[in-house]
């Protein structure tokens, strides 16, 4: 198995570059940075939710789902979580400290126009 090379080393090769070869490093670099990234986030599975979409957004994860409330009596305890729960509702997911951190955001995701309401004078 070939042997890492050392951050020193590194260092000193990417020191011999160029500026449009230092330029290109970077670019590929921060993507690849941004994929490692984005594999990372790890959105825990919820037994009570069926997840609907999935998208990412501002650094975050983005899972629209449908979830029960568990409540003695609700419809949604009978039957499929996915024809039977509340929603679905937008849920972020984003990474704080090493865990997994979750906001409940509601049924208009935060990229969606936003109604805006005209006032006349």
């Amino acid at each position: 198995m070939p042997r890492k090379p050392s951050l020193e080393s590194l260092r000193a090769t990417l020191q011999r570059l160029n500026l449009q070869q230092k330029q290109e490093i970077y670019a590929w670099l921060a993507e690849a940075i941004a994929s490692e990234a984005e594999a990372a986030l790890v959105i825990p599975l919820r037994l009570e939710a069926a997840v609907t979409e999935q998208r990412r957004y501002q650094d975050k994860a983005y899972q629209r789902e449908k979830r029960r409330c568990n409540r003695a009596g609700c419809k949604c305890m009978v039957g499929e979580v996915a024809d039977v729960g509340h929603g679905p509702y937008w849920y972020a997911y984003w990474k704080e400290q090493g865990k997994v951190k979750s906001q409940y955001i509601g049924k208009r995701a935060p990229w969606e126009e936003q109604p805006r309401t005209e006032t006349t004078e």
